[in-house]
């Protein structure tokens, strides 16, 4: 910028200048005279000065000052004008001299044509003199004129404006403050909750079938991978699948709502559960544990358990994969009344038929019909988390129709190079199947997995085809303590045949441990239920938890499988038999305490419920 020039007039507030004249008028003759000098010729007051010292305008000290600011305007304009035909001509007769001095009479007149603007709007805002002064000084020196002054008047010196501005950002601050630290409290108390909740320490996996217990073997009990479930050491910490056994006998219990069913096979579907909000499911679980469904039928409200078939390192969502069963409730309940969107009450996960790698450097996984769902979940948890480790499933199904995840299966064996699959079917004629027809066999066991003898091997299935697959291993060389098992289907032999001793659970007032034959006979005997007052036959092939749900006896259970625990309830009078009773530890025994789903009679029974 450039103060006004010798040979510019200077804009005086007593009267009109002579815009481009280089003097402003003298006509007042008196102090105000003094303010009309040029800015850089005679030692007279100059504009700025002069008007910081004036306390008001009059009205005819505002129209002078006016007048003046658009004559300066005006006289400027004109000399931007010849000072733009001057340049074009410069430039084009290549006269470099004279196109710089014309450039720069441009910039000088744009400079005055500003100080006049910034004269007229401080006047038309109705500023004080020095005001004006200051606004045209800082037009004078290229600097941005401060047209709206903010008041200052507020707290310290600082305006109003400033201490708004101030609290609303202090304000939103502390908002966002709250927010974080509400955030924080939930995410502890969401790890606190996930590491309190635990699975049974060393109670057998169990899904069983519609209607039917699933049984565990002795073997499945030793070094299955403790049961424990997964926890986290803090906030966004992948899941430890791998630490030991919590506390037993606390479960999660809620509802989950159905995102989507999948039809699997004819007969079978996968239902998708996600949590009721939409986030992530409320509990973690180990490859090969299983939930425990209820829900209101006919009046009465039932629970069946099915193994969780989707990988444990998914937290979006848990899936189980469920076969309709000839006469099944629950099964028919799942395939014709639920629907996607539906709440259905969940409880788990519990079992101990599981596989995270750690336990093996391989694995084998047999399985037959819907018993491939637990060992699917470790399939899929294994390529989830790339374990290295060889992984070969022996499958058989009925026929090809009923072989279930046949296209994830070829899938996943395109992707994983450690996962090699043998499927068998016992019906194939007439169809396009071009593998192994018939039973899993000894030959067929050796043909596809050549090394058996040295695996550590799961075996899941209908209680047939494990009893024979189990002898068959056997005859490989398998140990029996590399084996684990989980049986789909009814438990069976609860009451032993005819002249087998069995050891008899003791009553509180009656000879603990003693041996007695059981002879199986028709259903003569009888169940007392002391609490409610009800008496109920007992046949020897029903449990002491199904006569109670018949007769309306409120007894709770979770998985009917003898490895919850759910179901304990006093024996007062009578002896039992239980193929299942891991739930119960030896001071439960002594005390009479027995399984309600495990618990069948020959003979006459009370129990306290």
């Amino acid at each position: 910028m450039h103060p006004v020039r010798a040979g510019e007039g200077a804009l005086h507030p007593n009267g009109p200048a002579n815009p481009g004249s280089g003097r402003s008028s003298d006509a007042s003759g008196d102090a105000g005279a003094g303010m009309m000098g040029e800015m850089m010729g005679r030692p007279r007051k100059e504009l700025y000065p002069s008007l910081m010292e004036m306390p008001v305008l009059s009205p005819e000290q505002r129209r002078n000052l006016e007048s003046q600011a658009r004559g300066r305007i005006n006289g400027e304009i004109d000399g931007i004008a010849a000072a733009e035909m001057d340049l074009r001509h410069a430039i084009a007769a290549g006269d470099v001299v004279a196109a710089d001095r014309a450039s720069g009479r441009i910039r000088y007149a744009l400079d005055g044509v500003q100080s006049g603007v910034t004269v007229l709007r401080s006047l038309i805002e109705g500023m004080s003199p020095p005001h004006i002064a200051q606004n045209w000084f800082k037009a004078q020196m290229n600097l941005r004129p401060q047209l709206a002054l903010v008041d200052t008047d507020g707290m310290l010196g600082v305006s109003w404006f400033h201490v708004a501005t101030m609290a609303l950002l202090a304000i939103f601050s502390a908002g966002m403050l709250a927010v974080y630290v509400a955030r924080m409290r939930r995410a502890n108390a969401l790890v606190d909750r996930l590491m309190r909740v635990p699975a049974p320490t060393s109670s057998p996996a169990s899904s069983p079938s519609d209607g039917a217990s699933s049984v565990t073997s002795a073997t499945s009990r030793s070094g299955a991978g403790g049961g424990g479930l997964p926890t986290l050491d803090k906030v966004g910490s992948a899941p430890d699948l791998h630490r030991g056994p919590a506390r037993p006998g606390e479960f999660w219990k809620g509802k989950l709502r159905i995102a989507a069913i999948y039809p699997e096979t004819p007969g079978v579907k996968t239902f998708r559960l996600q949590a009721a909000d939409g986030g992530c499911i409320p509990f973690s679980f180990l490859p090969g544990q299983f939930l425990t469904y209820a829900a209101e039928i006919d009046g009465k409200t039932v629970r069946r358990s099915y193994t969780i078939a989707s990988s444990a390192a998914r937290t979006a969502y848990v899936e189980t994969t469920i076969k309709r069963e000839d006469g099944g409730l629950f099964s028919d309940y799942m395939h014709d009344k639920v629907r996607e969107g539906d709440l259905l009450d969940v409880m788990g996960p519990s079992g101990a038929f599981t596989f995270t790698g750690a336990e093996a450097e391989s694995v084998v996984l047999i399985g037959g019909g819907v018993g491939i769902t637990p060992l699917m979940a470790a399939i899929r948890y294994l390529s989830d988390i790339a374990w290295p480790g060889q992984i070969d499933l022996v499958y058989g199904a009925q026929t090809t129709e009923q072989f279930i995840f046949r296209d994830e299966l070829e899938y996943l064996q395109r992707r994983m190079t450690n996962l090699r699959v043998a499927a068998t079917m016992v019906r194939a004629a007439g169809t396009s199947w071009m593998g192994s027809e018939g039973q899993i066999t000894a030959d067929f066991l050796r043909r596809a997995v050549p090394d058996l003898a040295k695996r550590r091997v799961h075996l899941c299935g209908p209680p047939g085809m494990m009893e024979a697959v189990r002898k068959t291993l056997g005859e490989l060389g398998v140990p029996p303590a590399q084996i684990k098992t989980e049986a789909f289907g009814p438990a069976r032999g609860a009451v032993p045949p005819p002249g087998k001793a069995v050891v008899e659970m003791p009553t509180p007032n009656g000879d603990g441990g003693r041996e007695v034959a059981a002879a199986i006979g028709p259903a003569t005997a009888s169940i007392r239920f002391a609490r409610s007052g009800k008496v109920a036959p007992l046949p020897p092939d029903r449990s002491v938890l199904e006569v109670a749900e018949n007769v309306g006896v409120p007894i709770d259970y979770s998985c009917r499988a003898g490895v919850c625990g759910i179901c304990k309830t006093h024996l007062l009078e009578g002896h039992v038999t239980m193929e299942i009773q891991d739930a119960l530890t030896e001071d439960d025994k002594s005390k009479g305490i027995i399984l309600a789903c495990q618990a069948k009679s020959v003979g006459n029974l009370v129990v306290e419920a």
